[in-house]
Parts: structure tokens; C-alpha cells; sequence
């Protein structure tokens, strides 16, 4: 795993999420670890279950004596701050394509279950990290577009628009500007556009 993505803070917190054995990690944080791409600087837990008071009580010993901030809570997430540390609590009812990974105790989707969610995210609230993200799995062969397609479909059913996405992933230019710490080249709007472009007529014209 690419523990450098992940700030000194983050690494306590990181090594205490195994006892929350009912969630497992997703999204970016999950992804630089596996691929080592960029800097992520929060934690997206998923589970199946509601996200009940238990959780938050949970949190508060686990990481007594932490500064803990909760920024959202309701049945179906739980944000939270630890000392300034990022972490979302999901209720997630999309079932897992893949078995997770283990480490350290705590369990990690696979590079390509992450595909697929982003794939899914980006038809709702896509980010300049989706797009990044995307680019480094595609860029570096982890899996291909039309099997994120494919995987997307199984798992969101008709949840998920192959058009739409597809539409969406070749505009990079249309999200808003943030920062990333690139720890891989770094990549610009432009360079992925044409990137996205070109793995999206291979789609077309297969």
C-alpha cells in the first residue's frame, strides 16, 4: 500500500478504522493507497447498515480525547472531523462486485469496484478528483472503459446511464478547479480530455 498518500494525521486515524469492522473503505483515499496517483486527504466508509447513534458513540471512544467535529448526521451518514481528518460514515445499499481487500485490518474496495462508483458518481456530482482518478485507472490499464460500462450496469442496473456518463467523462474542462498533490505526472484538463476522448471512440466503434 502507498502510505505516502496519506498524511502523518491520516495514519492514526487509518490504523483505528479496523474497529469499524462493518465498513469498508472507498473512493479516493482507497484508490491512492492501492495506485499511489495522488494526495487524499479523507476517509469514505460504506456499509449496508443505517448509520445509527451507535456509530457516532462509537467514534467518540474509539478516538477519545480527539478533537471530533460532526458536520452531518442522519440515518444514512455520519460526517465527522478527528483532529481536522475528513470521515464519512455511508449507508451504501449497491451490493459489492468484488471481495474487499484487507489491510491492516481494515477492509478496502478493489481498484475496479472504485471504477465503477465513480463511473456512477460522475452522472451525480463529479469532481475534479473523479475525473483524475479515472484517468490514472484507465491510463494505467487497471480496467477498461467498457468494462466499468459493463460492471456499472450489474451493479447500479438502470441507475446507471452508459450515455450520460460517457457524455460527461469527455468534459473535464466543465468541473471546477481544486487542488490536487499529484505524486504520479500531473495531468491537466486538456491532456485528459483527449485522453477520454480517444478511449471513448474505441467504445463507439467496437
Amino acid at each position: 500500500m502507498h502510505l505516502e498518500t496519506i498524511t502523518s494525521k491520516q495514519k492514526w486515524v487509518f490504523e483505528k478504522l479496523d474497529k469499524f469492522p462493518e465498513f469498508y473503505l472507498v473512493g479516493g483515499t482507497a484508490l491512492a493507497l492501492q495506485i499511489g496517483h495522488r494526495i487524499s486527504v479523507d476517509f469514505d466508509l460504506f456499509s449496508k447498515k443505517d448509520i445509527t447513534l451507535r456509530v457516532l458513540n462509537k467514534v467518540r471512544r474509539i478516538f477519545k480525547g480527539s478533537k471530533i467535529e460532526v458536520i452531518r448526521e442522519h440515518s444514512e451518514q455520519l460526517s465527522v472531523t478527528i483532529d481536522r481528518t475528513k470521515v464519512d460514515f455511508v449507508k451504501y445499499p449497491f451490493p459489492l462486485l468484488f471481495k474487499l481487500i484487507k489491510y491492516q485490518g481494515v477492509s478496502i474496495s478493489k481498484i475496479s469496484e472504485i471504477a465503477v462508483m465513480k463511473a456512477y458518481t460522475m452522472g451525480r456530482r463529479e469532481t475534479l478528483k473523479d475525473y483524475i482518478d479515472l484517468y490514472y485507472i484507465l491510463k494505467e490499464k487497471h480496467v477498461t472503459l467498457e468494462k466499468i460500462i459493463k460492471l456499472s450496469q450489474k451493479k447500479y442496473k438502470r441507475e446507471f446511464n452508459p450515455r450520460l456518463f460517457l457524455e460527461q467523462l469527455i468534459h473535464p474542462e466543465d468541473v471546477q478547479d481544486m487542488q490536487i498533490d499529484f505524486l504520479k505526472k500531473p495531468v491537466t484538463k486538456q491532456e485528459m480530455e483527449k485522453f477520454f476522448r480517444n478511449e471513448v471512440k474505441e467504445i463507439i466503434y467496437l
